[in-house]
């Protein structure tokens, strides 16, 4: 499968909340930086998300495929969602979110996926003023750790 296709199934996995999908086509030492305060690894990264789609079940990226190179694939995205249902704490020192019924309107972000061997190794998002994780949470009126520390 074309790299670029990886990574339409890859948004469009968690969009439909199917991470087996999603995390199928990531290398086990995936790194994620720029959306959170720390890098992420894959497990992290995914857990992540499942948090925030299963409080954001209308969750969408409005991707688009920006070029496509031999092992890098740039895509921007535009996250949009309502808040219908208590996230579970996305991060550690981040409690459960209560539910707020707040839009989520998020800046557009160039994300950026590195290939080798058909997996995704990396995964960039370029850091924009309200972006990334505390961005989206500063949305739902939540106090954004500066430092986050592993469990």
């Amino acid at each position: 499968m074309e790299n670029a296709k990886i990574v339409e199934e890859v948004f469009s996995g968690m969009e439909r909340n199917d991470f087996t999908k999603a995390e199928s086509y990531a290398s086990k030492d995936m790194k994620v930086t720029g959306p959170a305060p720390v890098p992420l690894g894959a497990n992290e990264f995914f857990g992540t998300m499942k948090a925030l789609v299963a409080g954001i079940p209308d969750w969408r990226f409005n991707y688009k495929i920006v070029s496509d190179s031999k092992n890098i694939v740039d895509t921007k995205v535009k996250i949009t969602g309502t808040h219908l249902r208590e996230i579970p704490s996305p991060l550690p020192g981040v409690k459960n979110i209560p539910l707020t019924n707040k839009i989520i309107r998020m800046p557009e972000e160039k994300v950026t996926f590195t290939f080798s061997n058909n997996k995704i190794i990396d995964i960039n998002v370029e850091k924009v003023k309200g972006g990334g994780i505390p961005g989206l949470l500063k949305q739902l009126g939540v106090e954004v750790p500066t430092e986050v520390h592993s469990h």
